[in-house]
């Protein structure tokens, strides 16, 4: 009897940590997707990449081996296929994107840039002829052998070099580790307006693209550990190198982060598996940060529609503030002090929300920054309101949102056009103060004329129906009439168009 109540208890530890544990070993493993429903869209017309990546710590460079298996989805036949080129954007610490002005507190002494070299393009065999151009060679442009028709896929194979910054941002290196975000050559979109050949921009989050399946393999030096978009299906030593398998279906982008002091948290909620990686060794604050992926993961689950994947990754890294990627986000090291619980709790909500508003509903977010990022801000509301109480949630909005917007806005002058593209927008200031906070007063708004209820029903229904897909303003003002049978002519005009009409 005391030999069985011991197993018992052995059996019982067991099950606690597969559902929960501390550790800077392999992952556990989930399905990348867990929604078989897809949306009706056919599976035979997603673009797949496949890269192979080999990282150098002591040069903090790394080569890519990249084919990406192409599909025309155009209602025309292609004679020339684009790629944006982030990476190139930080070739001079002057223009790099660097998030919030950040790029005055660093040293144009210190600073290394970072680019992107092609080495070769091929097609069946055969190399390419291809240019890079656009805003800070940020688009690479590739003439085809021939003309891909309507429907049919060819498969493009790159080959190239790059060297990372010296930045704590989206992309680039810091003390703790690397930051991979819009990092590879990615697929430019092309849509009823042609191919979107627009410039890394440097405010917002200039990043439009489509849902594709990616199969990703990174060496490492073998003591690095790596978070990453997606699932990572196998952790395999070879000598001194590591090599990790990783697999992301029906994802828009990938995304990842590379560091030899990751401590490793995880817990499986519902059916996602929640990691947090810290570059911080405080067990309190990893806690806190997996709770709050909980409590976030649960919350839109219920009020927007099922999350689509496995796993879900949180990575304490060095970053001004927070970064969403499709199934990872990138959370500032700053806010990990326990007297920063707070701003810690509304930056992993806002960038888990963004997994619904913008990984999964995707948009133009060079176009129509608003449409993610309203939704998103306001999602921080709907969180509280589930989780702290309808009290607190009022107070969060009355404060931080309603009367953040009337403080500021004075300073700003008459203009309060929201819907407008990043070209528009002065900086920062006028940015974040439109994007999010004044769509996110119309979001409120929907609520307080129609009611809580009907407006979870018109996000869940904008889920539903937009999911894997790219969705415009327009079609999420069908949506709220459709929902409320009521015009929403009024409301468009007054928070998001000012002036200009519908």
């Amino acid at each position: 009897m005391k030999k069985n109540k011991v197993l018992f208890i052995i059996l019982l530890l067991i099950t606690i940590l597969s559902l929960t544990s501390c550790k800077q070993g392999k992952p556990l493993n989930a399905d990348a997707l867990i929604v078989r429903n897809i949306n009706e869209i056919n599976e035979s017309k997603i673009n797949e990449y496949r890269i192979n990546v080999d990282l150098d710590i002591e040069s903090m460079t790394y080569e890519g081996k990249q084919t990406v298996s192409y599909i025309n989805n155009t209602d025309i036949d292609l004679e020339d296929i684009y790629f944006h080129l982030y990476p190139n954007a930080f070739k001079s610490l002057a223009d790099a994107p660097i998030l919030f002005n950040m790029e005055e507190k660093i040293s144009s002494l210190s600073y290394e840039s970072g680019y992107m070299d092609i080495e070769k393009v091929i097609q069946n065999g055969k190399e390419l002829e291809w240019s890079i151009g656009g805003d800070k060679d940020t688009i690479l442009h590739i003439k085809l052998d021939k003309s891909l028709e309507k429907g049919k896929s060819t498969e493009l194979y790159l080959e190239y070099k790059v060297k990372l910054p010296t930045t704590k941002d989206r992309f680039g290196y810091h003390d703790k580790g690397i930051n991979f975000g819009n990092w590879y050559p990615i697929l430019c979109v092309y849509d009823e307006n042609g191919w979107n050949l627009d410039p890394y921009y440097k405010v917002g989050d200039p990043f439009y693209s489509e849902v594709s399946n990616y199969k990703v393999s990174i060496t490492t030096p073998k003591d690095i550990i790596i978070a990453s978009s997606g699932n990572i299906v196998s952790e395999n030593r070879k000598g001194d190198k590591k090599i990790y398998e990783i697999e992301g279906p029906l994802i828009r982008d990938f995304a990842w982060a590379a560091s030899k002091d990751f401590i490793i948290k995880e817990k499986k909620v519902e059916d996602t598996m929640i990691k947090v990686y810290s570059i911080t060794n405080d067990s309190n604050l990893i806690n806190e940060s997996l709770k709050i992926g909980e409590n976030s993961i649960k919350t839109f689950n219920k009020i927007f529609g099922k999350y689509p994947y496995g796993v879900y990754t949180i990575v304490n890294t060095e970053f001004p503030s927070g970064m969403e990627y499709p199934g990872i986000v990138f959370i500032s090291n700053d806010y990990f002090h326990k007297h920063l619980i707070s701003i810690l709790e509304k930056v992993i909500v806002h960038e888990t929300a963004h997994q619904w508003w913008y990984g999964i509903v995707g948009n133009n977010q060079v176009k129509e920054p608003w449409l993610d990022e309203g939704l998103t801000t306001y999602s921080e509301v709907i969180y509280i309101n589930e989780v702290h109480g309808k009290k607190k949630a009022k107070e969060y909005y009355d404060q931080d949102i309603k009367l953040g917007y009337e403080y500021a806005v004075q300073y700003l002058g008459e203009n309060e056009v929201v819907n407008k593209p990043l070209s528009e927008f002065i900086g920062w200031d006028d940015y974040g103060l439109l994007v999010y906070t004044r769509a996110a007063m119309f979001v409120d708004r929907i609520k307080e004329d129609f009611g809580e209820e009907t407006l979870y029903k018109i996000l869940n229904k904008y889920y539903e129906e937009y999911k894997f897909k790219n969705a415009r303003t327009e079609d999420f003002i069908k949506i709220c009439e459709e929902v409320t049978n009521t015009s929403f002519n009024g409301l468009v005009k007054e928070y998001l168009n000012g002036n200009k009409n519908r």
